[in-house]
């Protein structure tokens, strides 16, 4: 084999072992719980809000409140559900892009960016519900 064909070749074979391993990895999925609830601020449903639970170790688990302030938690866009475990509990809300409040979070620091909300995923279905208080310190 010449120095070119054999350069093409380790190439070739580097990029079918990192396909295989990538697609291998994809079914790593860990156990997962589904994860759902009700999210309302000052007692209205917060609609259209992005949900994220972090867990100590591993990957989020994210939602989007429906009309009704309900979500449904998926961890990643194939699998629905969160780890086990103690998560930090994160919502945020946007306005429309081209509105004045586009790019001011409508829900506040203490529910999101420096959230105190805590949530425990256990085995099986969860519902987890938040009463936001927009006063509350």
């Amino acid at each position: 084999m010449n120095q070119l064909n054999h350069t093409s070749f380790v190439y070739l074979m580097s990029v079918a072992c990192l396909l295989v391993g990538c697609s291998a990895g994809a079914d790593d999925t860990p156990e997962l719980s589904k994860v759902t609830g009700k999210i309302t601020l000052d007692g209205q449903p917060l609609t259209d809000a992005s949900v994220t639970f972090e867990p100590e170790s591993g990957s989020p688990s994210i939602g989007r409140t429906d009309e009704s302030g309900v979500y449904v938690l998926a961890y990643g866009q194939d699998h629905l559900g969160a780890v086990s475990g103690q998560h930090t509990v994160r919502v945020s809300k946007y306005g429309e892009p081209g509105t004045p409040n586009d790019t001011e979070d409508q829900v506040p620091d203490q529910f999101n960016q420096n959230s105190k909300l805590t949530a425990e995923v256990k085995e099986g279905e969860n519902t987890v519900n938040f009463d936001l208080d927009s006063k509350a310190k």
